[in-house]
């Protein structure tokens, strides 16, 4: 699903996904920059851009509205499904993209038979979530941005 979401944030174009940037020698320090692996284009930029804008809707007016991000766009999608025939458990989801303008985190937030008072809707009880991880990723994001040079990451 990353990767699917990863593809439609990036016009289209296959980049496999990664969970860190660099790595870092504790014994050197010496600092080593994982590549980024891109691959081909296999959506058009022009579907990429609907589900996209589909995706920003889903959290701006439909299911994902808990996932929103006070300043930002956020895309995504909701999802309950049940874990198995007649078990009732569920497995409750949000997949989803910021900001839509200049996409730079996916993220995806899988939850096996939630419970609680939020029920097991993935916009009840996955979006929220996102939007607190989304919110935190942002705002690291950003503070990135306005560091000064020569100061690690």
């Amino acid at each position: 699903m990353v990767t699917l979401v990863s593809t439609i944030a990036n016009n289209g174009k296959k980049f496999t996904p990664r969970l860190v940037k660099a790595t870092i020698d504790s014994q050197t320090g010496e600092r080593k920059e994982v590549d980024v692996k891109e691959g081909e284009q296999i959506i058009s930029e022009e579907t990429s851009k609907k589900v996209l804008s589909m995706m920003e809707s889903v959290v701006s007016e439909g299911t994902g509205k808990n996932a929103q991000v006070k300043g930002y766009s956020i895309g995504g999608k909701t999802g309950t499904s049940e874990d198995g025939v007649n078990t009732n458990k569920y497995v409750t989801s949000f997949v989803g993209v910021a900001d839509i303008s200049d996409p730079e985190v996916v993220i995806l937030i899988l939850l096996y038979n939630p419970t609680g008072e939020g029920g097991h809707q993935g916009g009840a009880i996955a979006a929220p979530i996102a939007s607190q991880v989304l919110r935190r990723s942002i705002t690291i994001f950003r503070d990135k941005e306005t560091r000064k040079p020569g100061r690690n990451d």
